[in-house]
């Protein structure tokens, strides 16, 4: 059972509003839809700059990680899983592990942070919330 570790403590917080709409749910990537505002990302987003804390209908206010600036935060899972120690990426669901790395691959996927614990979908895990990267797959 995944501990959904939160050492959130050093953890760079901001408040934004959901935009209309739209929802924020607790463990996913969110996007800016503007300055002030925030809705889910959806699966692949390159876009994601934030992890919704709590879950927020549009209009309400809700407190996000902001992803890069360290720290171990609780994500929800999403289908194909989550392993300890594998890079994380987006699926329309959560977070979910990344495909390997192929530096001669046609394609790209962006990663978020690595995984602290194994979970499957829909459980909350930690993850060390090591910023942005693009990598060839």
């Amino acid at each position: 059972m995944p501990l959904a570790l939160d050492y959130s403590a050093n953890t760079l917080t901001v408040k934004r509003t959901v935009a209309s709409g739209d929802t924020a749910t607790k463990g996913m990537a969110l996007i800016a839809d503007s300055d002030t505002t925030v809705d889910d990302a959806g699966a692949n987003s390159d876009l994601a700059m934030f992890v919704a804390k709590e879950t927020k209908a549009a209009g309400e206010r809700v407190e996000c990680f902001v992803l890069g600036t360290g720290g171990v935060i609780p994500v929800l899972v999403g289908t194909g899983g989550a392993t300890r120690g594998t890079k994380a990426k987006l699926a329309a669901d959560g977070f979910t592990d990344a495909t390997a790395h192929d530096s001669d691959g046609t394609g790209n996927e962006s990663t978020y942070g690595v995984f602290l614990e194994s979970g499957t979908a829909g459980q909350f895990v930690g993850m060390i919330n090591g910023g942005f990267g693009n990598r060839g797959v």
